[in-house]
């Protein structure tokens, strides 16, 4: 989570600095780099996993993952909202570049992970020491 979250604010910050000198192929390219190093965590953490453990899970469990689902894609959805309105309302004759589209795909992957782990966090730390 924190690899994640820490790739994904710099991946934004490449953007905005790089924007101005390269131009927004340019910049893209600063956003890529950043967000491979973000995933880096997770590919690492399950690189150096040595034994399988069997995990146990009940209907709890289940519903924490479904609500963490839900919470994902209600996060995309206010994205695609929110990329969506923005321009119209800055300037109503306004469009938006092709060449934005891979980084509104990634944003919306990002976002989706990004709000789904923090759901499950979330959902797992509420009532103590109880819900482990």
């Amino acid at each position: 989570m924190v690899c994640a979250a820490t790739g994904l604010f710099a991946s934004v910050i490449a953007v905005f600095l790089l924007y101005p000198k390269f131009g927004m192929p340019g910049a893209l390219k600063g956003f890529y780099m950043m967000a491979i190093s973000g995933l880096s965590g997770p590919i690492i953490l399950l690189l150096s996993r040595k034994e399988k453990i069997k995990e146990i899970s009940d209907e709890r469990d289940k519903q924490i993952c479904k609500n963490a689902d839900l919470a994902g894609f209600g996060a995309v959805y206010l994205l695609i909202i929110f990329v969506s309105i923005v321009p119209v309302a800055i300037a109503p004759q306004s469009a938006i570049p092709t060449q934005w589209f891979p980084f509104l795909f990634l944003s919306a992957i990002f976002c989706q992970i990004f709000a789904r782990s923090l759901a499950i966090l979330i959902q797992y730390g509420r009532g103590g020491n109880q819900n482990e």
